[in-house]
């Protein structure tokens, strides 16, 4: 990697006041053959660096020029790509976490977008999945497009949130078809003009759909993945499943509550016909106007599906939240002043049934909210309180291995 604190001069690293010298970055130049670059020439910059934990943003100075991104990758437009560049990561609190980041990749007049997506790490493709990438330099919106085994099934334009570019899509619609699946993107103008050419497909843009799934896990975002408020699903590091070394199917969907997950029961669940279902979902009841009795009813009608078709629930209990992180946020509803009253009894319903998982002492803090040190906008768990749930979940499945594989 390239240390962060250099020049392209002659596409190599400098010297760093380290006992090892940085390892030498893949540079890639897009420019066409019979074009040649000129001092009064534009020129788009894209670098790429390494994910770090805890980071909600990235702080990028080119030749003394401050630019922010969400994501760990940006594009610049440069009159001169040979000038000094230093990268930064910057966590919830405004500090930073990681300075002088090394550099994995440098293209030079990139031609398609880039792609974050790492479907190639997760265990089974995802059931509702998100597309991410590096945005386009003046792009302003992007066509998106989901293949299956070849044929174009899905097609949608994800566009800027205000004065912030956007880098991932959420699909609301289930992939639970069988079959081999990839998408690509490309960004575009307003007037309807391609302003890139389509990203390349790969492992990490491809997944396949199959069942049977022994385990399956339902649930709200915290089962779909993602964290530090701007890393999506797509990227493995905010995801419990990751942490889990049972492979387990992803059935979370971000944003729901229990009435929106019984809802879905029969179509997202059946089609994988798991022997075992993690269950974990309330916390977007009680953080707004659900009330507990509401949710374990829910719950209820959970377990009545299970035992109808044969599966057996594990319940968790839900990660309580920390409301003075949740207003520090600013983007995320304050919760009600009773939420403790309905979490509880909540927590107290999945601990009377016969299988279930209580992370509530890895999880609360002495206040009985969400411990500080494992979130950063006080609502979702980063990536420490992700791999406690994913350790729990696959020493529970290990030690309860008869349910789900015989």
């Amino acid at each position: 990697m390239l240390t962060a604190v250099t020049t392209l001069a002659d596409n190599s690293p400098p010297p760093v006041p380290k006992e090892v010298a940085a390892p030498k970055p893949e540079i890639i130049d897009a420019t066409p053959s019979d074009v040649q670059p000129n001092e009064n020439m534009k020129m788009v910059l894209r670098l790429s660096w390494k994910l770090i934990p805890g980071a909600v943003k990235y702080r990028v100075t080119f030749d003394g020029e401050e630019h922010s991104t969400y994501i760990n990758g940006i594009e610049l437009e440069v009159n001169n790509v040979n000038k000094v560049f230093h990268i930064e990561a910057i966590n919830m609190s405004g500090k930073t976490i990681a300075d002088e980041l090394d550099v994995l990749r440098i293209e030079i007049n990139p031609t398609a977008p880039k792609t974050t997506t790492e479907f190639e790490k997760m265990d089974y493709g995802p059931l509702y999945p998100v597309y991410s990438w590096v945005p386009t330099h003046g792009a302003d919106f992007y066509q998106i497009q989901l293949f299956k085994d070849g044929e174009l099934v899905r097609e949608y334009e994800a566009f800027k949130r205000g004065k912030d570019d956007v880098y991932d899509y959420y699909d609301e619609s289930p992939v639970n078809e069988g079959g081999n699946y990839y998408w690509r993107v490309r960004a575009m103008s307003d007037y309807g003009f391609a302003m890139s050419e389509w990203s390349e497909q790969s492992d990490g843009t491809s997944f396949r759909v199959s069942s049977p799934n022994r385990v399956c896990a339902l649930g709200d975002s915290i089962t779909h993945g993602g964290g530090a408020v701007s890393v999506p699903p797509s990227m493995t590091i905010y995801n419990w499943e990751t942490y889990c070394d049972v492979p387990v199917k992803n059935l979370g969907k971000s944003g729901d509550t229990t009435d929106e997950i019984v809802d879905r029961f029969e179509r997202d669940v059946l089609p994988f016909e798991p022997k075992v279902l993690i269950i974990m979902a309330g916390v977007n009841d009680f953080r707004g106007d659900i009330s507990g009795w509401h949710s374990v009813t829910n719950y209820a009608m959970l377990v009545d599906k299970c035992s109808y078709y044969g599966i057996t629930p594990v319940f968790i209990t839900p990660t309580p939240v920390n409301e003075r992180l949740i207003r520090r946020s600013k983007m995320i509803e304050i919760p009600p002043y009773d939420w403790q009253t309905h979490y509880q009894f909540l927590c107290d319903w999945i601990r009377r049934q016969p299988h279930h998982i209580d992370l509530t002492g890895e999880f609360e803090d002495n206040h009985g909210e969400l411990r500080a040190d494992l979130t950063s906008d006080g609502l979702h768990p980063d990536d420490e309180g992700k791999l406690i749930i994913g350790h729990a979940v696959a020493e529970w499945l290990k030690a309860n291995e008869t349910l789900w594989n015989n």
